[in-house]
């Protein structure tokens, strides 16, 4: 094997018989591919491979990280303009343990590690302050665990006590939110937030809460504003129907006339009025005795009557009429009274109509026609347009009803018409062979050169550089024939060794030598060097 000085020897000599293209070729190769080694290097972070310690942290949370981290000696790397932390992977789960432990990362703002010190002289003011503030960190690291939500902020007004009732104050509470990119709170998810600080505060009302975003949009209204919000589901709510109906109709008739061939608009009157009905009926033929009463009076006059004024005492208690009833001794008096209360049977319903229902409906619908191109003297392309028949228009507006669920007590409307659309009436340019292949050929287009750079490198720096190399190589083997065929000179065949005689005689004069006895030979031998550097 040869030493370090005999191959720089070789390299040099073969860079010395290049071409001036092959050297600049052969200088381009090598500083691109030091190139990327120096970049590899530099951005391969040494010796470490890392992996993500913690991302999407705040700078509060990753100014306490990095500190703790170099208190722990750990190798670190800050990525994503400094809210990733990368650490060595044989170390990520260590210090996540020992980072949690220590409370790291807190999840932006102070929570209730306030308290973990304790100062002798903290008065009660500081005291309900802190724990205000830790009330407040705590909440919006929970709020921060929606995964729609980057960053959230909480701030809580708490007014101070006061001893008469009518001066009373209710907290209230803010929140701000930042979504992560175009991610949306739903509404549930609003109100999951709400009802999270109005449980955390005592005596913090939902409607004492409200929450935007950094946006500037609201996204949760007080109960003050409940007419507006009504509005503004009530308009939703209308607009919902609408949309549902209109792709009813348009996707049945796209069916048929084809996509984009059919348009709907659908306009819906809803009735939000809120009815309650009360209903009370009586059933005449459903009669029902509830109370009955059964008197019962006999007179006898045949025995002795006791006579007299009743209240008056003595004489005057005796004295009667006697010729006035003298005629009705002898008769009796009977009497029966019956006294019966009916109950008459009665039903009383009671009936809340629900809001939002559907009035009216009216359906606009245009359906496009069909085109057949014509070419006119001057060979110019254009299209005509065929209408629709009355057949067809009828059927497309029964199939436009049955899809709204038409309904003739409503009074809805459904208009059909066959109108050329604008877009359909252009004629569109017919593509040459070239443009279909164009998105193939713009997709290979990459690799493609991807391989031909490759493929230059080889042909032009590679391959050179190797040819030049095997060269020496051959016209080494090549002068050892020769000499082996000059006088004094072993000559085996071509693929036994050849052993040299020393002579005493140079190189140069035993191949002139041999030109000279033998130039058949020499002349085999220059066309084998010729073809083995081809």
């Amino acid at each position: 094997m040869a030493d370090p000085k005999e191959m720089v020897g070789q390299v040099t000599g073969v860079f010395r018989d290049m071409g001036m293209t092959q050297k600049i070729i052969t200088g381009v190769a090598i500083v691109a591919v030091v190139g990327v080694l120096l970049s590899l290097t530099l951005t391969g972070g040494g010796t470490y491979n890392y992996d993500v310690l913690y991302s999407g942290l705040s700078m509060e949370d990753a100014a306490d990280v990095v500190a703790r981290l170099k208190e722990q000696r750990v190798p670190y790397q800050l990525s994503n303009a400094g809210t990733a932390i990368m650490v060595p992977s044989d170390k990520v789960h260590e210090t996540r343990l020992v980072l949690a432990g220590e409370g790291l990362p807190r999840g932006g703002g102070v929570g209730f590690e306030i308290f973990d010190k304790v100062s002798l002289g903290t008065t009660d003011f500081v005291q309900r302050l802190n724990y205000q503030r830790a009330l407040q960190g705590e909440l919006a690291r929970t709020i921060r665990q929606f995964q729609q939500i980057q960053e959230a902020r909480v701030h809580i007004a708490t007014p101070k006590k006061s001893v008469f009732i009518e001066d009373e104050q209710e907290p209230s509470a803010s929140v701000s939110v930042k979504l992560r990119g175009r991610e949306k709170l739903s509404k549930h998810q609003i109100q999951a937030i709400v009802n999270l600080v109005a449980s955390a505060v005592p005596g913090l009302a939902s409607e004492n809460i409200t929450v935007v975003d950094t946006a500037g949009r609201l996204l949760f209204r007080k109960q003050a504003d409940q007419e507006g919000l009504l509005s503004a589901s009530q308009l939703e709510y209308q607009m919902k129907i609408e949309e549902t109906l209109r792709k009813k109709v348009e996707t049945m008739l796209e069916e048929i006339v084809g996509v984009g061939k059919a348009l709907a608009r659908v306009t819906a009157e809803v009735d939000f009025n809120r009815i309650n009905v009360t209903e009370e009926n009586f059933d005449p033929e459903g009669q029902v005795i509830r109370s009955e009463q059964l008197l019962t009076e006999e007179d006898l006059r045949g025995g002795e009557k006791p006579q007299g004024i009743p209240g008056v005492k003595g004489k005057l208690a005796t004295y009667t009429e006697a010729e006035e009833e003298g005629g009705l001794a002898g008769e009796s008096h009977t009497r029966n009274n019956v006294t019966r209360n009916y109950e008459i049977s009665r039903k009383t319903r009671s009936i809340q109509e629900a809001t939002g229902t559907i009035q009216r409906l009216s359906v606009a619908v245009m359906v496009d026609g069909s085109y057949d191109k014509v070419v006119d003297k001057d060979g110019n392309t254009s299209l005509q347009y065929n209408a629709r028949t009355s057949e067809e228009i009828k059927q497309f507006e029964k199939i436009a009803k049955n899809a709204i669920g038409f309904s003739e007590e409503r009074g809805d409307q459904v208009e059909v018409a066959g109108m050329p659309f604008a877009l359909s009436s252009v004629v569109e340019p017919e593509l040459s062979a070239m443009d279909k292949y164009t998105p193939l050929i713009e997709r290979l287009a990459t690799p493609i050169f991807y391989l031909l750079g490759a493929l230059i490198v080889i042909m032009f720096v590679v391959r050179p550089f190797f040819k030049m190399i095997a060269a020496r190589g051959v016209v080494g083997r090549g002068a050892a024939e020769v000499l082996a065929g000059a006088p004094g000179v072993g000559v085996g065949r071509e693929d036994e060794e050849v052993g040299f005689a020393d002579t005493g005689i140079s190189d140069k004069e035993r191949i002139y030598k041999l030109a000279q006895s033998d130039p058949g030979r020499a002349a085999d031998l220059v066309r084998r060097w010729l073809r083995e550097e081809r």
